[in-house]
């Protein structure tokens, strides 16, 4: 029997430290996606990691973003406008270029709209830096949070980025430049850790 209390007492403290809060493309639901209004409220709310997206532009600086190219169902020109259709790959804009966008509101009528009812629109709100996001983390004071960064690469599209080995010493460098901590996990074919 006490052998059996250890037990559960150990894995209710394992359980404890392991469960993770993560705030998905910074708090979508609540405020447009991986934007820094999302992140700080993500940050505010207790996260232990943020879960982000990274696209690259053609001047090779990180930017936050879901998509490789501009998203239609969130995006507006420098005229105002929702785009008619899926906009230009990222990585064919330079990062001045992409800050002309506002992704602050979802565009009423979509399925998007449809699926995130609830999320309040910041008008304004720009395709953040990668830079700008780790800032925002220093200025909170939260040395602990982690990040979860999905790069955006397809080998179907390969026009609509850089290549996979440019993009992951982009990253990497980011992430040390920043003092940011990051979580290497194993390669799931051989569980050997990755480089």
């Amino acid at each position: 029997m006490r052998t059996f209390a250890a037990l559960l007492l150990a894995t209710a403290a394992f359980t404890a430290h392991a469960l993770d809060l993560q705030g998905h493309r910074g708090a979508r639901a609540v405020l447009p996606e991986n934007t820094l209004p999302a992140f700080q409220f993500a940050l505010e709310t207790g996260v232990t990691t943020l879960e982000l997206d990274i696209a690259i532009t053609k001047d090779r600086v990180l930017v936050v973003s879901h998509d490789s190219v501009l998203n239609p169902d969130i995006t507006r020109g420098p005229d105002g406008k929702f785009l008619d259709a899926k906009g230009p790959a990222i990585v064919t804009m330079t990062a001045a270029e992409v800050a002309g966008y506002d992704v602050g509101r979802i565009k009423p009528g979509t399925t998007y709209a449809q699926q995130f009812a609830q999320q309040k629109p910041v008008d304004g709100t720009r395709i953040p830096t990668f830079a700008q996001l780790a800032d925002l983390v220093k200025k909170h004071g939260n040395d602990q949070v982690r990040f979860a960064i999905e790069t955006k690469l397809t080998p179907m599209r390969p026009e609509e980025t850089v290549a996979p080995e440019e993009f992951a010493r982009l990253v990497v460098a980011a992430i040390r430049q920043h003092g940011l901590k990051a979580a290497l996990r194993c390669c799931r074919s051989t569980g050997a850790p990755c480089r």
